[in-house]
């Protein structure tokens, strides 16, 4: 890939601005949603009928587990 110049990259950035874009997920973040909807399916929640408090609950879960798996890893 060639070097862009600092304007450049404003431009884009700008541009992508406008348009809400955001960052590809990262491996992590792919490893965590499917952690994510594993405990979903423990839990027997679906997510589109979840409630605010399932929804937080699983949520909570998911990240304490998958980020102490992470640092034990």
């Amino acid at each position: 890939m060639s070097e862009m110049s600092r304007e450049d990259l404003l431009r884009i950035e700008a541009i992508g601005n406008k348009q809400g874009w955001v960052a590809p997920l990262t491996h992590e973040d792919k490893e965590y949603f499917a952690y994510l909807r594993k405990v979903f399916k423990r839990y027997n929640i679906v997510p589109s009928k979840a409630t605010r408090l399932e929804y937080d609950f699983v949520t909570r879960v998911a990240e304490s587990e998958f980020y102490l798996q992470q640092a034990n890893a």
